[in-house]
């Protein structure tokens, strides 16, 4: 078969090297002109690559969702897939998959179901932005940095991990097909992609038109998921009126959070430790518990483990000291989206009224990645935003737009009551 594979950034190189396995003839175009080094490697291996497509006719080529239809230039296929269809046909588990996908909450959710199955004795293989890890006994980094695009489970997947009981896998921009769980958090923000040809909606579709176990959704989208899963063999909601909800109670930073549990069957209610931002986690607790009810278990008997959970790696970690209060968000998602949600939960939540907000990117690069004017139109709609800064690496995006450059971020909490220090890390 001749096949003509877009885009080595994302993950493509797993699916060269696949095709070429399987004795296809394998075209790789660098898209983004950005791996030069990848592509030589694979020249060397078998696989042709060019920096833009041909004009040829193709028996397949697959692009990620999220590459523009002009890529293809004047080559021809007779069929055309995504990344996520590829690596759906291609790879195999010896062990169940729930897959998770969402614009909010897929490492949190990832992050607090991969905890309740070791709770339960399972050891899990777990993927999310925080990294690669295998859960039991607690949480063991693999890979502190890895990517969440499709062709990583197909990586998983060739590796020696058969002695895992279960799969929890984050996948950006929908699902593969895969899972025995097919998850989506939720489509809050229809952001555009594919340089603004398409949208969110139609990565996230996949998932529900690809899933052939069953399909989690919140209970508000399920008009906009049910109709396109035809395959699935079942589905579940989550959030108010779904299968499963979660009602969090919170007081003041540093104190701990209520958690009712909300089932046809009943409720429960569990205290949360303060450690974390447990109210950024209503969304995360209901969709993991749903998911955990399609993997067979009862939410409201696995809801009381939550107790021992300590919030994602990296994801709203909580510090109240003489100081005053810190908020640690540390992931690639953060966004213009993801700090209007975590504001609008300190002022809403918990009361916070004196907060300075951290901009932190890792290095030049990811400055590109941060929507600076979508940052202060988030910052002026809170008055409780009293203070807005950078650190160095941020410092040519933000001191044009009103961000005052700082060294250390405990400038910042000596003239602050709350400060949200929010580091934009650089592997996406």
């Amino acid at each position: 078969m001749k096949v003509l594979l877009l885009d080595l950034t994302h993950g493509g190189e797993v699916l060269a090297r696949e095709y070429l396995r399987r004795g296809d003839e394998v075209t790789a175009v660098d898209v983004y002109r950005t791996s030069s080094a990848l592509a030589e490697r694979l020249g060397a291996e078998g696989v042709r690559c060019l920096p833009a497509a041909p004009a040829e006719r193709f028996d397949l080529a697959v692009a990620p969702v999220h590459c523009p239809d002009r890529f293809m230039g004047l080559a021809t296929a007779d069929r055309r897939m995504t990344h996520h269809q590829a690596v759906g046909e291609m790879a195999s588990f010896a062990f169940p998959v729930a897959e998770v996908t969402g614009v909010r909450g897929k490492t949190s959710t990832v992050q607090a179901l991969s905890f309740l199955m070791a709770a339960k004795g399972n050891k899990v293989l777990s993927l999310s932005s925080s990294g690669l890890s295998t859960w039991l006994a607690g949480e063991q980094v693999l890979e502190d940095k890895v990517s969440i695009a499709p062709p990583t489970m197909l990586r998983l997947s060739s590796l020696a991990y058969r002695d895992h009981d279960l799969g929890i896998f984050e996948v950006s921009l929908g699902g593969t097909g895969l899972g025995k769980v097919s998850v989506i958090t939720g489509l809050q923000d229809d952001y555009p992609i594919a340089a603004g040809t398409r949208r969110a909606y139609d990565g996230k579709a996949q998932m529900a038109a690809l899933a052939r176990g069953t399909l989690v959704i919140p209970k508000q989208e399920e008009g906009t998921w049910r109709p396109l899963a035809k395959r699935c063999t079942g589905i579940l909601t989550f959030g108010k009126d779904g299968d499963v909800d979660a009602e969090l109670t919170s007081g003041p930073l540093g104190s701990p959070s209520r958690l009712r549990v909300v089932t046809d069957n009943g409720s429960v209610e569990i205290d949360l430790p303060a450690t974390y931002l447990a109210s950024a986690y209503r969304l995360a607790f209901a969709c993991s518990l749903a998911a955990a009810q399609g993997l067979g278990h009862d939410p409201l008997a696995l809801a009381p483990l939550l107790i021992g959970f300590r919030g994602a790696r990296g994801r709203g970690e909580v510090t109240v000291d003489a100081k005053g209060e810190l908020v640690r968000e540390r992931n690639p998602g953060v966004s213009a989206a993801s700090l209007d949600f975590l504001i609008r939960t300190l002022v809403d939540e918990h009361g916070c009224k004196d907060i300075g907000l951290v901009l932190d990117p890792v290095n030049r690069k990811v400055c590109e990645k941060l929507d600076i004017d979508r940052i202060k139109e988030v910052c002026d709609r809170f008055p409780q935003v009293t203070g807005r800064y950078v650190l160095p690496s941020g410092v040519d995006i933000g001191a044009s737009h009103g961000f005052e450059p700082i060294e250390r971020a405990d400038q910042a909490r000596s003239r602050h009551r709350t400060v949200l220090w929010a580091t934009k890390e650089g592997y996406l």
